[in-house]
């Protein structure tokens, strides 16, 4: 396959990135492919990002900026996909890194009824550095996608648990533009989790084909990474929530929901949402019992427990649980939370 002779428009969306900013884009603009469309979309940041992003559009004229209130990390990717102007897309994190030949080798595996090209990666703090490969080998997808759509529902598979991260990532990819344009796919700002994730869910059942090369091309940057739910464990119902209703109406949609094997593991991460989002409230409301029947009731978590659907989930703890709330023994688990703590 012939590399690809069109634009590829990067977009990275900043916020509060100045630490690694200069870095993440000199890692753009020294790429192999050199028509290449560069665009930083400024996301209300409170450092120095945006005075960064004017210093680095003197220096290379690929480079588009622009900047926003603070929106969230969709507005500024889709503030980003409605100027672009490339062929193809890509979407960086602001402190990561690329290999310099990422766009190369991506558009390299390019043919004409691909739609979709990924790699895999490193995750790298200073001189650590993991490599993680979401499938074993070079992969196609064509009418089969089944194992992107379980990856996205349960990071372990087709990789096990000892992984970084998993495929519904946005970056280490590139998207035909039309292809994109087509679809009107779009990152969902009500979506403060998994905006990427339930947009390659659409991206990937759509997509005519997808090209996995098993090569990591792309630097993903752990130091960040914290206990995300501890530092908001009392928004726990207000981030996830939103994201059920997400994935709920994603499968049903695109009809994934009638697949038996998918099915069961929108139920296995559904009941795990569940859980994170009870616990948080056993942990921070001292009304959680009727904040927790509420959420037993609502339509998308209440699927858990009809049609034996209990039994269906693959994780024994996770079953043993789900009975109890199905028998309403809510105090009987709170008080094993509290006393034997996570899981």
């Amino acid at each position: 396959m012939a590399i690809s002779n069109e634009k590829v428009s990067i977009i990275v969306p900043i916020y509060n990135a100045e630490k690694y900013l200069e870095e993440c884009i000199e890692s753009v603009t020294k790429q192999t492919y050199k028509d290449l469309q560069i665009i930083l979309v400024n996301d209300g940041s409170k450092d120095k990002s945006w005075e960064l992003c004017k210093k680095l559009k003197n220096s290379d004229s690929r480079i588009v900026i622009a900047t926003q209130s603070n929106a969230g990390v969709s507005v500024a990717r889709n503030k980003g996909l409605d100027l672009a102007d490339g062929k193809w897309i890509m979407f960086v994190d602001p402190d990561d890194v690329l290999s310099k030949t990422i766009v190369e080798d991506l558009l390299t595996q390019v043919s004409a009824e691909i739609d979709i090209v990924a790699c895999g990666c490193y995750g790298f703090d200073g001189s650590y550095r993991k490599k993680d490969s979401f499938f074993k080998g070079n992969r196609i997808f064509k009418a089969n996608k089944d194992d992107l759509y379980l990856q996205l529902m349960d990071a372990s598979h087709g990789q096990g648990n000892d992984f970084v991260t998993a495929i519904g990532v946005p970056w280490g990819k590139i998207y035909r533009h039309n292809f994109i344009k087509k679809y009107n796919l779009r990152f969902d700002p009500k979506l403060r989790r998994m905006q990427d994730n339930i947009f390659n869910m659409y991206a990937f059942y759509y997509a005519r084909e997808i090209f996995y090369l098993d090569k990591p091309l792309y630097f993903y940057r752990l130091d960040h990474i914290t206990d995300y739910n501890k530092r908001h464990q009392k928004d726990m119902l207000k981030i996830f929530k939103p994201v059920v209703d997400a994935r709920t109406t994603a499968i049903s949609t695109l009809g994934l929901n009638k697949d038996p094997q998918i099915y069961k593991f929108y139920l296995q991460e559904t009941a795990g949402f569940f859980f994170g989002i009870v616990n948080s409230l056993i942990l921070t409301n001292k009304r959680f019992e009727k904040e927790v029947k509420q959420l037993k009731n609502n339509t998308n978590f209440n699927i858990l427990f009809k049609n034996q659907n209990i039994k269906k989930i693959k994780d024994k703890k996770m079953r043993y649980k789900l009975f109890l709330f199905d028998h309403n023994l809510i105090r009987l688990y709170s008080i094993m939370y509290k006393i034997l703590g996570k899981n």
